[in-house]
């Protein structure tokens, strides 16, 4: 910015020399005047055009009272009428094409300007769009478990289930109940994040120690399933991670496993060395995904979803593990075949 501003005051100066040896008012050097405020505007920062508008004013306007009251101060150097035509005439010239190039650069910066922000403002309306539909769809699957929870209440306030009927509403129940747990969850860590920010917290932390307590939670809700899960852990990995955003990954990853699996599945998490990076892999061997639903898997296209015992959900779990990982410095994948399973591979860098 000095050495800018230091330049673009010497240039001027030197034309105001200049002007004294030109001719003055007769020659072409108000018109070199005016090529030079509009490079250096060209050049400056907005904050400084009140210095530049104001010095060039004040220079002009200096060297023409000079040029009245001291009329010999100027020097002409033309030897005839020829010279200060040509003079003249290539200034102008030079003036027009410099115009030119210099207003043409203004106009593609203001249009690329424009539709950079045009882009934005459409991506801010289908995110708002996203926003509301994510809202809505919370609002409708959280009336179904809260219905069944008022008519169970009702039911056994009545008095009038049997015991294997009572057993069966509860499983019922629970099912219903833990998905709108996880769905609320994920809902207000989103909204956390949106209100204050994505904060990481990376610290060095035993991988597996991390995830342990996750997978013993989830284990119990895959054997209500008839759900058999397996874990391969390798006990010395460490990483630099946040605590919470590794868990609520993975707790995601294997609910999602657990929703879209058939009883009598299986899901495998392992968590091994891939050269410098941590791997983290949750397998099933579940229904799988359609093209079309990969394509919009980690997006926050949220819409309602069900797994093969009506569990609810709005897609919201993925988007948070992709925007976690990121955060985390490391990367999500998945591989999916229609009816056979999936899986999900969560890289991460190792503590060396």
């Amino acid at each position: 910015m000095f050495s800018l501003v230091v330049s673009s005051i010497l240039v001027i100066l030197l034309f105001a020399v200049n002007y004294f040896y030109s001719a003055g008012i007769r020659g072409a050097s108000l018109l070199s005047f005016i090529l030079v405020f509009i490079l250096v505007i060209i050049v400056s920062p907005r904050s400084l055009y009140w210095l530049w508008v104001s010095l060039c004013l004040l220079v002009v306007i200096g060297l023409l009272v000079i040029e009245y009251h001291l009329p010999n101060s100027v020097q002409v150097s033309y030897v005839d009428d020829k010279a200060l035509f040509v003079d003249i005439a290539f200034t102008y010239a030079t003036g027009i094409v410099v115009s030119f190039f210099s207003l043409f650069y203004l106009k593609e910066a203001y249009n690329k300007e424009k539709k950079s922000s045009d882009q934005k403002a459409i991506e801010l309306a289908q995110l708002n769009d996203e926003k509301l539909k994510l809202f809505s769809i919370i609002s409708h699957d959280l009336q179904a478990p809260l219905s069944s929870l008022h008519s169970y209440v009702r039911l056994v306030a009545s008095e009038r289930l049997a015991a294997d009927e009572r057993k069966q509403v509860e499983r019922g129940l629970a099912n219903a109940l833990h998905g709108t747990q996880e769905m609320l969850s994920n809902m207000l860590v989103w909204s956390q994040s949106q209100l204050r920010g994505l904060h990481v917290e990376l610290v060095q932390n035993n991988v597996s120690e991390i995830l342990m307590p996750v997978i013993d939670i989830q284990k119990i809700y895959a054997a209500q399933k008839g759900i058999a899960m397996e874990t391969c852990l390798d006990q010395s990995l460490q990483a630099m991670v946040d605590r919470d955003m590794l868990q609520l990954i993975v707790r995601n990853l294997l609910n999602n496993a657990i929703k879209f699996t058939l009883s009598g599945g299986y899901i495998r998490i392992s968590v091994v060395r891939s050269g410098e990076r941590c791997r983290i892999l949750v397998e099933d061997n579940g229904i799988g995904m359609s093209k079309e639903q990969q394509v919009e898997l980690f997006s926050l296209r949220t819409r309602s979803t069900y797994g093969t015992n009506n569990e609810r959900g709005i897609g919201l779990g993925l988007f948070l593990c992709k925007e976690y990982t990121v955060a985390q410095n490391g990367n999500i994948a998945f591989e999916s075949e229609l009816g056979k399973g999936t899986t999900f591979s969560l890289s991460l860098p190792l503590v060396n």
